[in-house]
């Protein structure tokens, strides 16, 4: 199982607070913590650990973070050599409500410093692959530089489109699998999310501009797809939430891995589905997944 992963790679700084700060307020944090973190880095981990062979292409910053967060990859077996060091590490500002529930605010950093240069440079690691994970939290014209190599040598590409933005037909027809949630994907096409007929309607309309499937997350209610050949919704399972931070990471990294153990869409978006509800009831966005999942499809 070899996956390429294209994206971002942060510092989480953690705020434990009663709930989410509103506009003109202040609140004491109840704790502060440093999580490893990224859309990225999070795929990346989360594929490692699940038994994949995982490359990583991208940046840190030239500082004391941006070295804790490369050997932080290296410890979960994620190839680092494709990782530059410049500018200033990227950092999330995360608040972490009592519910469960988060905010977040980006500090991009080295990871709006990766060039489509630096993707051609390294274009081997995704050319080898079996999958591209790619989300949005680097330069648009990065992500599709990444695309257009998987696609010249068929390489499937999984696209987490976050943070929600739009995207052009012309990248959206290279995408194997879109994993938006209900935000992102009435961002994307313009239209109601709020029913399931909603969803197919939107959905719908992606696989006319040439994504070959929609998976859409919807937190505590699971997940909905729509490919050429069936639709459907997986059932979350209901769990003790800790931290939500990185549950669509997580569970986009488990996909590709099931894609690439060969599952059907429907078992690949199950696999994912338990990964991501372990993953929320452990703190940060990389928690240690148990072996068990290795063999567990």
């Amino acid at each position: 199982m070899n996956i390429a992963v294209v994206g971002s790679i942060n510092m989480d700084l953690v705020y434990l607070v009663p709930h989410i700060v509103q506009a003109g307020e202040t609140l004491h944090s109840t704790k502060h913590e440093l999580f490893f973190g990224g859309k990225g880095a999070n795929q990346a981990v989360t594929a490692s650990q699940l038994g994949a062979n995982v490359d990583f292409i991208g940046n840190v910053g030239a500082d004391d973070f941006g070295e804790l967060v490369k050997l932080n990859l290296q410890d979960k077996g994620v190839n680092t050599a494709a990782i530059q060091k410049v500018g200033l590490t990227g950092q999330a500002i995360i608040q972490l409500a009592d519910s469960g529930e988060n905010s977040i605010v980006l500090f991009p950093g080295a990871n709006f410093l990766v060039t489509a240069e630096q993707i051609q440079a390294d274009r081997e690691r995704i050319e080898k692959s079996d999958v591209l994970l790619l989300q949005l939290e680097i330069p648009m014209a990065v992500v599709e530089a990444a695309a257009n190599i998987a696609v010249e040598q068929g390489v499937h590409i999984i696209l987490n489109p976050a943070p929600a933005q739009q995207i052009s037909n012309s990248l959206l027809s290279k995408v194997s699998i879109l994993t938006p949630n209900e935000t992102e994907l009435a961002i994307l096409t313009n239209l109601k999310t709020e029913t399931e007929e909603d969803l197919f309607q939107a959905c719908s309309l992606l696989l006319q501009k040439g994504v070959g499937a929609v998976v859409v997350t919807l937190g505590e209610k699971g997940s909905y797809y729509l490919n050429q050949n069936e639709r459907g919704h997986v059932q979350a399972n209901q769990v003790e939430v800790k931290d939500t931070t990185g549950a669509g990471d997580a569970f986009n990294g488990a996909l590709a891995v099931g894609m690439c153990r060969g599952n059907s869409l429907r078992e690949s978006i199950l696999y994912a589905s338990k990964v991501a509800e372990y993953v929320v009831t452990q703190m940060g966005a990389q928690p240690a997944i148990p072996t068990y999942f290795r063999v567990n499809k």
